[in-house]
């Protein structure tokens, strides 16, 4: 028997496998580029900020620490909660995430832009950058009177605001997206488009996008939070107190985790968020001035719908129990439960007794369940119908002539 069996066998297995010892790795200069990019940019998130530079001579003095923050959760403890669904982001990419968004909270609280809660949506995938994206809302949010639009900031589809990154790095990276409004969706649902990362990019295709990408980003991102924002039934409750109960909702602090075993159905799970109706291309019918309240059109579909009744996610879920580590699962009550939805390829979410939490990673398309096919072009308008060609008119000295003449021959 050799002493050094371990060593030998490493020698053979390199050997078979055609690898030459203390071979250097190969690198390629694009992908090596890009990592060090990214450490980059991680340790520059991860360095203190520049202290404020104070008058000549006297030292600064120490800014002073945010009077309340946003509920934010904890953003590493749900990366590991998606990771046991097979879902999310490594761990190196999760805490980066959580800093860049804690650096960014600070950053807005300092300029007196205070949030009332920050949620982590996703990453949307684009062609030569990737989106980050949050969602953010406020107790009460400015009124802006010459946007003038059918549902202002904190209603319907505008209900949250979102900031989007191409990196998750320092504070000056996320950019807020413009709401949206109907015109915008009626014409992102005919379009399809891969995202190229750039927010000022023209989208192009048929039918005509008029405005930039980040207008059909905001677009996506209004289809997705309000087809794909589940939670099991309880999470969520009916707010008795708001002017429509039926299309208001609040958290239920009472709620108990039910066991896995029921969440393996649709008939346990529900919408949060109001249904765009698909006529019309908002969560609200606008005012119509001269109509009573009791004849006004309401919104069909109430918010806490269930799943299996729900028109936007009726048979277009897919739910199984998580498999960490490669262990099979078992029943009990400390096991994740993922809702994967087949509508939106990307969109999941994941309950692990009162953690819920969902997520989008894809590229901001859904699944249409046929092959594309471009829509044909509006029909032609049918042509002008012609005029008959009509005798030039007379002037005035040669139509009292004319009278004259007939008048004679009468005679």
């Amino acid at each position: 028997k050799p002493n050094n069996s371990m060593e030998l066998f490493e020698t053979y297995s390199q050997r078979a496998r055609g690898v030459k010892k203390n071979q250097e790795p190969d690198f390629d200069e694009k992908q090596l580029a890009k990592a060090i990019e990214s450490l980059q940019q991680t340790a520059n998130l991860l360095k203190d900020p520049p202290p404020p530079k104070g008058p000549e001579g006297e030292e600064p003095e120490p800014e002073a620490a945010p009077e309340s923050m946003p509920h934010m959760g904890d953003l590493v403890y749900n990366g590991s909660v998606l990771a046991s669904a097979g879902v999310g982001f490594s761990e190196e990419e999760s805490y980066r995430i959580s800093v860049s968004i804690n650096n960014f909270t600070v950053d807005q609280a300092k300029k007196e832009n205070n949030f009332k809660s920050i949620r982590f949506f996703g990453k949307i995938l684009g062609k030569s950058a990737d989106y980050y994206v949050i969602e953010c809302d406020k107790e009460e949010w400015p009124e802006d009177e010459e946007s003038k639009l059918p549902e202002p900031m904190g209603t319907g589809v505008n209900k949250y605001q979102y900031w989007v990154s191409n990196t998750a790095g320092l504070p000056s990276s996320w950019n807020a997206l413009p709401p949206t409004n109907p015109e915008q969706l009626g014409v992102a649902k005919k379009v399809r488009r891969y995202f190229t990362g750039n927010l000022n990019a023209a989208v192009a295709g048929y039918p005509y996008f008029p405005w930039k990408e980040a207008g059909y980003l905001r677009a996506q991102i209004a289809f997705i939070t309000h087809s794909t924002i589940v939670s099991p039934k309880g999470v969520w409750i009916a707010d008795d107190e708001a002017e429509d109960p039926a299309q208001s909702a609040k958290v239920n602090e009472e709620y108990t985790p039910v066991k896995a075993k029921e969440l393996l159905s649709d008939k346990s799970w529900n919408h949060h968020r109001q249904f765009i109706m698909p006529e019309i291309n908002m969560c609200s019918p606008p005012v119509v001035e001269g109509v009573d309240e009791e004849d006004k059109k309401k919104n069909p579909v109430p918010m806490l719908s269930t799943l299996d009744k729900d028109p936007r996610s009726c048979g277009k879920w897919r739910f199984y129990l998580c498999k960490p580590f490669g262990v099979r699962p078992v029943h009990g009550e400390n096991v994740a439960v993922c809702a994967k939805s087949s509508s939106w390829p990307g969109a999941y979410c994941v309950a692990k007794g009162s953690t819920i939490v969902n997520v989008y990673v894809g590229y901001g398309m859904c699944r249409l369940g046929q092959k594309y096919e471009r829509p044909p072009p509006p029909v032609p308008a049918s042509e002008f119908k012609l005029l008959e060609e009509q005798e030039e008119p007379l002037k005035q000295p040669e139509a009292e002539e004319a009278k004259k003449d007939e008048e004679k021959k009468e005679e």
